[in-house]
């Protein structure tokens, strides 16, 4: 009986720590999702205002936060 309490115990605390290793990778999860989301929303940002000559190439990397050297890129395409 002994022995069995034990080895449940045992049982818990691996479990325990799986439970908490998996929320913190889900965690990181969410939160590489969100970036990415992010960027995403910003590229497309920058393709609009490129299409509807929305400002200069300088102005629209800075709007977007993006680097000026992607919106040339965007534009060129």
């Amino acid at each position: 009986m002994v022995e069995t309490q034990k080895k449940v115990e045992e049982l818990k605390k691996v479990y325990l720590s799986w439970s908490l290793h998996d929320s913190d990778v889900r965690r990181e999860g969410r939160k590489e999702g969100i970036a990415i989301g992010e960027e995403r929303a910003k590229l497309d940002d920058a393709r609009n205002m490129i299409l509807k000559n929305v400002g200069t190439i300088e102005q629209i990397a800075e709007i977007t936060g993006l680097p000026l050297e992607k919106i040339r890129e965007l534009a060129e395409e």
